[in-house]
């Protein structure tokens, strides 16, 4: 048995498989759409869901999981004989889903040492740090040496991402109504940085998507340069069109970068993002570990 257990939520968009050899237990988030409640990688997966978001007349909810259904992973891995837990879950700028296992941790389960780590990030920028501490646990580390790899992935890594459209972002309140109209009419593309604690930023604003794109690369390779080699991941939310400039970008400016895959960013997050968004996520390569070389770390979805 490893060390110690790993747990998350859903917004990591984590490959189930490899959540599966890891033994990282995924709580899932719910998501309401046209008055039904699914469990985010349970009940739907990406495809259907980008699927499901082009003919539903409003936004659908996003929502953090039940206590109840914290309180059961928990329980279960304490019952397996696990007597510490890292918890590593969505920034609390973007989501209320941290306060759960935060106040199980303090108030009842105080038997076991359950550590509980705000990602500051979500989507793949969480999923790395948990996937980096499972690796840890599967080589037989300990808890702390994951808590310490996982804080310095948090200080160092970044994702920037452009979405298709300001729509979601607007429907979700994350962008105003004028910013859409202004971005829609001029043909700019915003390049979106996840800032400080999780915060929603926009980083740059450019003429048409391949401008936007060249920016997010340069930033990679500017990054490659201040930290030395980085790992980095592709991120899409079914754009083909975009994921082809970017790979084109990538190969002209040639950043000290090694890419780990391309990734898909799942159903919570794509709710806010939309359709035919693409990313970056980054992080400095001495702490990825090679026992990922070889899984297929995150969601993927149809291109």
């Amino acid at each position: 048995m490893r060390k110690f257990a790993v747990v998350t939520d859903s917004a990591s968009d984590i490959n189930h498989e490899a959540a599966e050899r890891l033994g990282i237990h995924v709580v899932p988030l719910h998501i309401t759409a046209e008055g039904r409640d699914y469990r985010d990688g349970v009940d739907i997966q990406i495809d259907e869901y980008l699927d499901l978001m082009q003919t539903t007349k409003e936004l659908p909810q996003t929502a953090a999981a039940s206590p109840a259904e914290f309180v059961d992973v928990y329980r279960a891995l304490i019952a397996e004989g696990y007597t510490e837990i890292l918890s590593i879950h969505i920034a609390r700028e973007l989501s209320s889903t941290i306060e759960m296992p935060l106040y199980l941790a303090q108030e009842v389960f105080k038997d076991v040492r359950i550590k509980v780590i705000d990602s500051y990030s979500a989507t793949v920028g969480e999923g790395a740090m948990v996937l980096e501490a499972a690796a840890i646990a599967e080589a037989g580390g300990t808890m702390d040496e994951a808590i310490e790899r996982v804080l310095a992935i948090r200080d160092t890594a970044k994702i920037h991402f452009i979405p298709d459209n300001l729509g979601n972002l607007v429907k979700g309140g994350r962008a105003s109504r004028a910013q859409h109209l202004a971005t829609s009419i001029l043909n700019v593309k915003v390049v979106i940085e996840v800032g400080e604690k999780g915060c929603i930023e926009v980083a740059h604003k450019a003429k048409g998507l391949r401008n936007a794109i060249a920016f997010m690369v340069r930033r990679l390779a500017s990054r490659s340069q201040e930290l030395g080699a980085l790992t980095y991941y592709k991120l899409h939310t079914r754009s083909a069109k975009a994921i082809r400039m970017l790979e084109k970008s990538l190969e002209t400016e040639g950043p000290d970068a090694t890419c780990g895959g391309i990734a898909t960013i799942g159903p919570c997050i794509a709710t806010h993002v939309g359709e035919g968004a693409v990313g970056l996520l980054s992080y400095p390569a001495s702490l990825h570990s090679p026992l990922l070389d070889d899984v297929d770390m995150f969601l993927e979805a149809a291109i």
